[in-house]
């Protein structure tokens, strides 16, 4: 089962928590996403809580980033 199809069988709001598990992070990794708007969330009596159905669609819409070594040449030690 991928991550979206786990995501849409939820029935109510997640946790920071439970999306941090969901996704291998730290909670506090989620918070900070949340706060800069990264990642879709809203707020019940001052606690953060995530909507699933909104999660996966993010997810559906997030783009893959893409390594590309010759834009980090300048990172690369000379001989």
């Amino acid at each position: 089962m991928t991550l979206i199809e786990r995501l849409e069988k939820e029935t109510g709001a997640l946790r920071a928590r439970d999306v941090a598990r969901l996704f291998q992070v730290t909670p506090q990794h989620v918070y900070k996403m949340a706060a800069r708007g990264t990642l879709p969330s809203f707020r019940v009596a001052g606690a953060i809580r995530f909507d699933p159905h909104g999660l996966a669609n993010w997810l559906r819409g997030a783009q893959p980033m893409l390594h590309r070594p010759e834009e980090h040449n300048h990172l690369r030690r000379s001989a």
